[in-house]
C-alpha cells in the first residue's frame, strides 16, 4: 500500500487532555461534596477550552451548590447559547432563578427543562415548590400530582404535596397525602410532624397527639415535634401540660422567643396573667419585630386590665402573617385622633360581626368629635347591620363595606377595632350605663305582644353555643340539654335566639325534655341582624354564649348573663364586659367543668324569675 492511501488518525492532543483531565478531577470533587474545588477545576478546563459543554454544565450546577446563583445563571446562558436542548441546564437556570427570588423566571426555566423531557421528576419536583413559593397552589398541586404519578414510591413527593394541601387549607387531603409520605418510608420524621399539624388543624385531637409521640420517639429531640405536641395539648385544655412541654423547649434554649411564646398563651389559658406577660416580654426581648408576640401580649394585658399599652399593641394584629385582619389602605393617613376640622374620617370593620357590635360603642365618642369639630363621619360594616346602625348613629353616614363612591375623598381612616386605643384606654372611659343601639320599635312591639302570649313568666332569650362547633372549640360551649334546669319552669318563657340551623336541637328538647322554647315564625336570626334585634329587645333577659348574641344583647343595653373563659381579655381585668353595663360574664376557669358557669346562670335567672311572678 503507497504512503498516500495510508489512512492517519490524530492523537489527541495534549491540550485535549488536559481539558478532561481537569473535567473528571472536578467531577471527582463534584461527586464528594466538593463544590468549591470542582468550580476551580472546571473554571481551568474552560481556560483552555471556553465552549467545552461539559464543564459549562458542571461548573453552572457547582456554582448553584455554592449559592452563587448569578454565576450559575451566566455559566448555565453560555451552555445553552451552544446547545439550547439541555434540559438539565435549563433546571440549574430555573433552580437559580428560584433562589434568587424570581419565581417568574424560575417557572419558565422550569417548564422548559419539563418541555424537553416531559418525565424529568427533578425538575417537576423543584417546578412545584416555586409554584407554592408564587402562591399558585392549584398549579403546584397539580405539579405534585404529576410527579407523583411519574414517581409514586417517591415519600417526599406525597410530604410536599401534602404542604401545599395544607396552604390551601384542604387538611382532609394533606392528611392524606403525609399518610403515604409515612407509609412509604416509616422514618421520615418531617412526614410525621406535618400529618400531626394537620390532624390538629382537621379538630382531629386525639390522633394528632398519637402521631406527634410517634414523631418523638423517632427523633427525641425534634424541636418541631415538641412544639406540635404543645400546641395539641394546649387545645385539648391540658394547659399544664402544654405548660411543662414548652418549658422543656425553654431549658434546652433559654433564647427560643417562639417557645417563650407559646409558654405565655399556656399561662394565660390558665388565667396565670402576670406570668404569661412576663413570657411574652421575654420573647419579645429576644426577637423584638414579632407581631404575633405583641398581639398574644395585647391581649394578656387588656385581660390584665392593663388597658393603654395593651391597646396600643393590639394594632399589631395588621403584621400576623398568621391572622385574618389585614389593614386596608383607604385615606392617605390612619387616623390618630387628629381634630376633623372639615375633614372626613372612615371608619371600617375589620372582625366579625360580634367584634363589629362591641367596637361600635366608640362610634357615638367619634361623631360626637366629628360633630364638634365640623369634620364626618362615614362607617363601613357588613350590610346585615346597616339598618341597625342608621338608626342608631344618626349622625354618620352607614353603608356596606368597600363601598366608596369614585372620586370621594377620604381624609382619614380606621379600623372599628383601633378606637377603643383612643377612646377607651382606662376603665373609666367606659359609659356606666345606657344601651347605643336602637332596634326598631314597631317590631319590637309586635315581638312582646307574641311572647306575652305565652304566658305571664320571664321572656328569657338562649343562644348556648357558638356556630362554629369544631372538636376542639366544642368543649368551650354547651348543649342545649345543659338548660334542662330551665325548662319547665312556669316562670320563665324560653326563646330562641340561636342565629344558626339549630330547629332540629330545639325540636328534640322541646319534645323529649318538655323544655318549651319558642321560634319566632319566619326571623332569620342569621341574615335579619335588625330583626333579631328587635326581638332580644323585646325579650327580659338573654342567656348566651360568648357570641354576637351576647354582643348584640349588651348593646341593646339588656340584662344578659354571658358565660366564657375566666379572665377574659375583653372583660379588661374587670368581672364583667365594661362594654356592656347591664351584661353579667359568668367565668369558668381552665380546669373546671362548664357546668359550673350554667349552673350560676340558671340560679339568677331563677331568682330574677321569682322576683318578677
Amino acid at each position: 500500500m503507497s504512503a498516500k492511501h495510508v489512512l492517519h488518525t490524530a492523537a489527541p492532543s495534549q491540550e485535549t487532555n488536559k481539558v478532561t483531565e481537569f473535567i473528571q478531577k472536578g467531577m471527582l470533587a463534584h461527586r464528594q461534596g466538593r463544590f468549591a474545588d470542582a468550580a476551580k477545576a472546571y473554571e481551568k478546563a474552560l481556560k483552555k477550552s471556553p465552549k467545552e459543554l461539559a464543564a459549562l454544565n458542571l461548573l453552572a450546577d457547582a456554582q448553584l451548590n455554592l449559592g452563587k446563583n448569578a454565576r450559575a445563571l451566566d455559566t448555565a446562558r453560555k451552555a445553552i447559547a451552544i446547545k439550547p436542548d439541555m434540559p438539565g441546564t435549563w433546571m440549574v437556570r430555573g433552580t437559580a432563578y428560584r433562589q434568587m427570588g424570581n419565581t417568574d423566571e424560575a417557572i419558565s426555566a422550569l417548564r422548559k427543562a419539563l418541555e424537553l423531557k416531559p418525565d424529568y421528576a427533578d425538575a417537576l419536583m423543584i417546578l412545584a415548590g416555586t409554584l407554592r413559593e408564587a402562591g399558585q397552589l392549584d398549579a403546584a398541586i397539580d405539579a405534585y400530582e404529576d410527579l407523583i404519578a411519574l414517581a409514586p414510591d417517591m415519600s417526599k413527593a406525597h410530604y410536599n404535596l401534602g404542604n401545599a394541601l395544607v396552604a390551601d387549607g384542604q387538611f382532609d387531603e394533606a392528611i392524606i397525602a403525609y399518610e403515604e409520605a409515612v407509609r412509604l418510608d416509616p422514618a421520615y420524621t418531617p412526614a410525621l410532624i406535618n400529618l400531626a399539624g394537620a390532624l390538629h388543624s382537621d379538630e382531629r385531637l386525639d390522633e394528632a397527639l398519637e402521631i406527634t409521640d410517634r414523631a418523638l420517639k423517632a427523633e427525641p429531640a425534634s424541636r418541631s415535634a415538641r412544639i406540635n405536641r404543645g400546641n395539641v395539648l394546649k387545645s385539648m385544655v391540658r394547659m399544664d401540660e402544654a405548660e411543662s412541654q414548652y418549658r422543656q423547649l425553654i431549658d434546652d434554649n433559654a433564647n427560643d422567643a417562639e417557645a417563650f411564646d407559646l409558654l405565655g398563651t399556656a399561662l394565660q389559658g390558665q388565667a396565670r396573667l402576670d406570668e404569661a406577660i412576663a413570657s411574652y416580654r421575654t420573647a419579645l426581648t429576644l426577637e423584638p419585630a414579632v407581631d404575633r408576640y405583641k398581639g398574644d401580649l395585647s391581649t394578656a394585658l387588656l385581660a390584665n386590665g392593663e388597658l393603654a399599652e395593651g391597646w396600643d399593641l393590639y394594632e399589631a394584629r395588621f403584621g400576623r402573617q398568621d391572622g385574618l385582619v389585614h389593614r386596608r389602605k383607604i385615606a392617605s393617613r390612619v387616623w390618630q385622633g387628629e381634630p376633623l376640622n372639615g375633614k372626613k374620617l372612615l371608619i371600617w370593620r375589620e372582625q366579625g360581626i360580634g367584634d363589629d357590635l362591641r367596637f361600635a360603642s366608640c362610634f357615638a365618642d367619634v361623631i360626637a368629635r366629628a360633630e364638634a369639630e365640623g369634620g364626618k363621619v362615614v362607617i363601613e360594616t357588613d350590610p346585615r347591620l346597616i339598618t341597625l346602625y342608621a338608626r342608631s348613629f344618626p349622625g354618620a353616614k352607614i353603608r356596606a363595606e368597600g363601598d366608596l363612591n369614585p372620586g370621594e375623598t377620604i381624609d382619614y381612616d380606621i379600623a372599628a377595632g383601633s378606637l377603643p386605643r383612643l377612646f377607651r384606654r382606662s376603665i373609666e372611659q367606659f359609659p356606666g350605663t345606657g344601651a347605643y343601639l336602637t332596634a326598631k320599635q314597631a317590631q319590637t312591639d309586635a315581638y312582646r305582644r307574641e311572647l306575652a302570649a305565652l304566658g305571664t313568666g320571664l321572656k328569657v332569650g338562649i343562644a348556648w353555643r357558638s356556630r362554629n362547633m369544631a372538636s376542639s372549640r366544642r368543649r368551650f360551649y354547651t348543649s342545649l340539654e345543659d338548660w334542662a334546669a330551665l325548662f319547665g319552669n312556669e316562670n320563665i318563657q324560653l326563646v330562641n335566639l340561636q342565629y344558626d340551623n339549630a330547629a332540629a336541637e330545639i325540636e328534640d328538647a322541646n319534645s323529649r325534655l318538655n323544655a318549651g322554647i319558642h321560634t319566632v315564625a319566619g326571623l332569620d336570626l342569621m341574615n335579619d341582624l335588625d330583626g333579631a334585634a328587635a326581638l332580644t329587645a323585646a325579650v327580659d333577659i338573654v342567656v348566651s354564649a360568648g357570641t354576637s348574641v351576647a354582643d348584640m344583647a349588651g348593646a341593646l343595653g339588656k340584662t344578659a348573663y354571658v358565660y366564657g373563659a375566666y379572665r377574659h381579655p375583653m372583660c379588661l381585668g374587670t368581672g364583667n364586659l365594661p362594654w356592656y353595663p347591664a351584661t353579667s360574664w359568668v367565668g369558668h376557669r381552665w380546669n373546671e367543668p362548664i357546668t359550673n358557669s350554667v349552673d350560676k346562670i340558671v340560679d339568677c335567672v331563677r331568682a330574677a324569675a321569682a322576683k318578677s311572678a
